[in-house]
């Protein structure tokens, strides 16, 4: 019988060491609401990741920090939450887009990036650019960057939670400019 024991606390030990210290952090957005108000009809289409690297950067041990989630699907839909809470009727569309008049919002996230800068802060950093088209015409364009420091500690603030607050940065100032590009 004690020779079942061994595998078993090898295993539990080995799973706890996997599960000390997580590499990939999880990408979520709460809509802020902005002080805007919108009634148009839109598609936002998928936006796509352009970004030289896909890691987000590195704890100061050295180990890799990386998104677990899709980074164009989150600022994508970040973009969407923040446009319907505005009151804008927005569609999300991953493929295809039917041809019409209606505006479609649509970017790029250039650049992304997390680093610890001390022994519990860390930076978080977004570059996006977002164009609105209207009957197959880019009527807008423009490039949007955030950066955000703060600390992070067990029940107080995560990776995660200054990735959003990097989002937002964007989103504040990008909805506007959005609304005002799609207003009938």
């Amino acid at each position: 019988m004690n020779y079942l024991k061994w595998p078993v606390l090898l295993g539990l030990l080995l799973f706890g060491v996997a599960c000390a210290k997580t590499d990939g952090i999880t990408l979520s957005y709460q809509p802020m609401g902005v002080p805007a108000r919108c009634a148009a009809d839109m598609v936002v289409f998928k936006f796509e990741d352009k970004r030289p690297m896909t890691m987000l950067g590195r704890h100061n041990d050295g180990t890799a920090i990386a998104a677990v989630s899709d980074v164009a699907d989150w600022v994508g839909w970040a973009l969407f939450d923040e446009l319907e809470k505005a009151g804008c009727h927005p569609k999300y569309r991953t493929s295809t887009v039917a041809p019409g008049d209606g505006p479609m919002v649509t970017g790029e996230v250039l650049s992304l990036e997390l680093n610890q800068t001390g022994a519990t802060t860390y930076e978080g950093k977004i570059s996006v650019r977002i164009m609105v088209v209207r009957a197959g015409r880019t009527v807008h364009i423009q490039k949007y960057s955030s950066q955000v420091e703060d600390v992070v500690l067990a029940g107080y603030a995560s990776e995660t939670d200054i990735m959003q607050e990097v989002l937002r940065g964007v989103m504040s100032e990008a909805v506007p400019n959005v609304i005002d590009q799609t207003g009938e």
